[in-house]
């Protein structure tokens, strides 16, 4: 009879326990199967599909580690489906030890992969982009080309986003590297068009012209192919080929009926502008249609470049009051969106067209100073990370070869010694062209030059540029590495980009207007901003080669004596055309100057000189404390 009881009471016991279990399947396996199904029916509520998932965790642990990682993993997807970008980043930092500890890559890659999507989805673009390179590592060591490529695209947008255009065509070309493992070459076509994009912000226009073309030329999506003619156009507008630019346009607007409305209405917009910059008369019509289009859609981004393109086509036409309405729609737009990179270019155009010019001005330079402040410590960031896994992989590959203290310190000294001599070689070969050039000069002039020239160069090879070579050197042997090494190192850059400004021959063909921006732009710093307008507007065709020269030169002196004594935070210069007359008017903010005749130095006496050597006439207009102005007047 006892034994009767126990024998019931065993069988009701097994039957409440499987009871719980799938019909049938008590087995680690089914119960994994059937959690794993419930976590996924979508039908089921949020808070039922996490329990189901942390049930099939439970036996996926029993199952095998890449099955147990695979539903850690499906944990982080269910908060980022969510909106809970912060849980998921827990999650997927745990599913980050979890493939360390049982030391498996493809997790491991597959963690920072997430976590840097989570982090770029709270717009952290800083630690979005640290996950993408771990993550970028990890793939690199088991050879998965295809997430090397897809993470590198990421990474790499953030970069060249951010302004670290150096590091973005690193990130991109490290990337390429991998490319012959794809069967579709489609999908590196946005590597291409990004490299179109960074040697466009260097003004290399025809690299960048031949990577725009080499991306249309793999891409086999048509929604792609719209997409990349107009970064294309983009980069014809920019470089002066406005013609182009509407060529291209026209051959993306025909792609209309297979395009997204926002796609096909920013063609449109750009097709207006390109239409602007090229004197059509049906530009502005355009340009207001595609407007319209884009706040029917409520296409808030969309608006705001329409309303920049909309005032600079006005500007063009000298129409202030509609100038200073669509500038002021724009500033509206970013400032409510609080993105400072748009409400700075939106000041660009509202500045010169309003009463309240020295209140903006003031909004202009601190906005100015904080996003130059973030782009330099984003660069800094990422050139930190990408020296950091650098030098990480260096010591693990001493360590596997064994290389001895005495040959890791001759291997430093090399290196230093080949930067300073590869710097140094750089100057050499600048000071060469610039004495080239000056040969075509009388006799007498050229030696004077040419020894003026050279002794300017050694002073600042030994004074200036090889002490601090040396200097930053030693600190990076040390490993002090650290923000005063990247200023030391911008230091450098500047004496070696001035050096370059004072030696370079002046272009006085198409490329002029290009060659005078750059040189007006290597002035200004992130305490330093230059608003430019009207440059590209002017047909500098008719202009004379010498008073190109003599143009260039005003401006030069005028923008060295604003460096040097006016601590001007912002500096603007207007270009159009008049009557047959060449206008220029320049003015800044800085402490200002009286302009009494025995307090002009020979800086502004020798624009005189030269402005009324061409006919031309020039007048200052400045006192203590109330900025300074000039205006140009030169005949055509």
């Amino acid at each position: 009879m006892k034994q009767l009881v126990l024998s019931s009471l065993f069988l009701l016991y097994s039957f409440t326990v499987y009871s719980a279990l799938p019909p049938q399947k008590n087995k680690a396996e089914d119960s994994l199967l059937y959690y794993k199904k419930l976590s996924r029916q979508k039908k089921n509520s949020y808070d039922d599909r996490l329990i189901a998932n942390e049930k099939a965790i439970y036996w996926a642990k029993q199952v095998s580690d890449s099955v147990y990682l695979g539903q850690l993993d499906y944990r982080c997807d269910l908060y980022y489906y969510d909106d809970q970008y912060d849980q998921a980043i827990t999650q997927s930092k745990k599913l980050l030890y979890e493939a360390r500890r049982l030391k498996n890559k493809r997790f491991i890659g597959k963690a920072y992969f997430q976590t840097g999507d989570f982090f770029q989805k709270k717009k952290n673009s800083s630690d979005a982009f640290s996950n993408y390179v771990r993550a970028i590592e990890s793939y690199s060591e088991i050879n998965d080309s295809l997430q090397v490529i897809r993470i590198s695209k990421k990474a790499s947008y953030i970069q060249a986003s951010l302004g670290d255009i150096d590091g973005a065509e690193y990130t991109i070309v490290n990337a390429l590297d991998y490319s012959d493992a794809l069967k579709d070459l489609s999908q590196i076509s946005w590597f291409y068009d990004i490299l179109g994009r960074v040697y466009r912000e260097r003004g290399l226009w025809q690299e960048a012209i031949r990577y725009h073309r080499k991306a249309l030329q793999i891409a086999n999506n048509t929604s792609s192919k719209a997409s990349l003619i107009n970064n294309y156009a983009i980069t014809l507008l920019k470089s002066g080929d406005n013609d182009g630019a509407i060529q291209q346009l026209e051959v993306g607007l025909a792609y209309k009926d297979s395009l997204s409305l926002k796609t096909l209405y920013r063609l449109k917009d750009n097709y207006g502008f390109a239409k602007s910059r090229a004197g059509h008369k049906d530009a502005i019509f355009l340009l207001e249609e595609a407007l319209s289009l884009r706040s029917d859609i409520n296409d808030i981004p969309g608006a705001y470049a329409s309303h920049i393109h909309l005032a600079e086509a006005y500007m063009t036409l000298e129409n202030t009051k509609k100038t200073a309405y669509h500038a002021q729609q724009a500033y509206n737009i970013s400032s409510k969106a609080k993105n400072t990179e748009a409400v700075i270019k939106a000041l660009d155009y509202l500045i010169p067209v309003t009463r309240e010019s020295n209140v903006l001005f003031e909004e202009y330079t601190s906005l100015s100073d904080s996003l130059t402040k973030a782009q330099n410590n984003a660069k800094f960031e990422f050139a930190k990370l990408r020296y950091d896994v650098e030098k990480a992989e260096e010591r693990e590959s001493r360590a596997l070869e064994q290389i001895t203290a005495s040959q890791l310190r001759e291997d430093i000294a090399r290196r230093k010694i080949n930067w300073a001599l590869a710097g140094i070689g750089t100057l050499v070969v600048i000071a060469v062209i610039f004495i080239l050039y000056q040969r075509e000069r009388s006799k007498k002039q050229r030696l004077l030059d040419r020894y003026e020239t050279e002794k300017r160069i050694a002073k600042k090879l030994h004074d200036e540029l090889a002490n601090e070579i040396y200097l930053v050197m030693n600190e990076v042997e040390n490993e002090a590495y650290s923000p005063a090494v990247a200023d030391r190192l911008e230091d450098i850059y500047k004496l070696s980009r001035d050096l370059s400004r004072d030696t370079k021959p002046i272009q006085t063909d198409g490329n002029f207007p290009t060659e005078l921006a750059m040189n007006l732009q290597t002035y200004t710093s992130s305490e330093r901003k230059l608003i430019l307008r009207g440059l590209e507007s002017i047909d500098w065709n008719v202009v004379k080669p010498e008073v190109k020269i003599e143009i260039y030169r005003v401006l030069q002196e005028l923008m060295t004596n604003m460096r040097k004594h006016s601590k001007a935070s912002l500096v603007a210069l207007v270009f159009k055309t008049a009557d047959k007359l060449l206008e220029i008017n320049y003015s800044d903010n800085g402490k200002g100057v009286s302009l009494s005749k025995g307090n002009r130095g020979s800086g502004l006496l020798n624009t005189q000189n030269r402005i009324k050597s061409l006919g031309g006439h020039i007048q200052f207009e400045s006192a203590v404390d109330e900025g300074f102005r000039a205006e140009l007047s030169i005949p055509i």
